[in-house]
């Protein structure tokens, strides 16, 4: 018996929100929250958006989703509810970082040589996460011609602004 009269109470209700007039304040979509800055070449999982009517859950769609993790830049995901002629939009804003400083080696060489000879810089080889060519930029000097320890720092850099600092010492002996 209670089971036939808690049918009938819902079924009313569902009637009575039926033949109610939706008012735009009926209506609403908000984001589920996430994380929204991810690394790029990495994986991102939507989230999505929660929509309601009258306080029920109902089906948002998503009308663009042009989330590209292979390339840095700002996206958008736009969702929308269109629940009895109100239609309510909202857009969640994903971006694609670099925040992983390339990766550098220093080439063997000879970095111990005799005064008056000549010292040849064999360089770094250096690749980024990102796949674009770091910048490299050489600091320092060796004096053949005096007998000390010298410094040469090599600055490798991305697009990003992520910056890695390698040393190498050569010796005039």
């Amino acid at each position: 018996m209670r089971k036939i009269a808690l049918f009938f109470v819902m079924l009313l209700i569902i009637f009575l929100v039926a033949c109610t007039s939706v008012e735009e304040s009926d209506v609403s979509i908000v984001l589920y929250p996430g994380i929204d800055t991810v690394e790029i070449y990495s994986s991102y999982q939507d989230p999505g958006a929660l929509s309601k009517a009258f306080g029920f859950n109902v089906k948002n769609t998503v009308l663009s989703n042009n989330v590209d993790t292979e390339k840095l830049g700002t996206y958008e995901i736009i969702y929308q509810v269109d629940y009895r002629g109100i239609i309510k939009q909202i857009t969640r804003k994903v971006i694609v970082v670099d925040q992983t400083s390339p990766i550098a080696v220093l080439k063997a060489g000879i970095d111990t040589i005799k005064l008056g000879d000549i010292w040849v810089d064999s360089g770094v080889t250096a690749t980024d996460n990102s796949l674009e060519t770091p910048e490299v930029l050489v600091n320092g000097t060796v004096n053949s011609n005096q007998v000390g320890e010298y410094i040469i720092e090599y600055l490798i850099s991305d697009s990003s602004g992520n910056v890695l600092k390698l040393i190498r010492y050569v010796n005039v002996q």
